[in-house]
């Protein structure tokens, strides 16, 4: 089974931004402080999910904030694709783990259809309830558990 294209995609990205971590930070670059969380789905670690973090009104976010579930299901974040930490702040999170699947192939073509396993909730920023406050000091560690698996279809391509 493959890696979907839009995380392949994410992936090279953040490889082609890392040859620039030596750089000086970017004018206005917060100060970050470590953070991480752990996943759960149905009481296990959820290795390999995308974790992100999203600005709230209260807390904008104008530098993008992911990170992966390794096996226990522990992210840690690198803010701005490269530097490792969070700004100060509430955050609203997602989690979502994504597996493109082939489905066919011919001479001329291979169908594939992707998958999301967990609950759309926990994917949409706008609905999610999965929250982390990153501090100065203290513990920046959350554990989330995002329900029992799901497999949704996020539709098929050919290519």
């Amino acid at each position: 089974m493959k890696t979907t294209s839009i995380t392949i995609l994410f992936i090279l990205t953040i490889v082609s931004v890392m040859g620039c971590s030596q750089q000086r930070r970017p004018d206005g670059f917060p100060t970050l402080y470590p953070a991480s969380v752990m996943v759960i789905q149905d009481g296990k670690p959820l290795e390999g999910a995308l974790v992100s973090l999203h600005g709230t009104e209260d807390s904008p976010l104008k530098w993008g904030v992911f990170g992966f579930s390794d096996r226990n299901g522990r992210a840690t974040f690198l803010t701005h694709g490269i530097y490792s930490g969070v700004p100060e702040g509430e955050f609203a999170v997602t989690v979502n783990k994504m597996e493109e699947v082939e489905i066919s192939q011919r001479a001329e073509s291979t169908v594939t259809e992707a998958f999301s396993f967990v609950e759309k909730k926990y994917v949409d920023k706008e609905k999610t309830p999965l929250t982390i406050h990153i501090q100065k000091k203290g513990k920046n560690h959350v554990e989330f558990d995002v329900g029992k698996p799901v497999r949704v279809s996020l539709g098929r391509t050919v290519a």
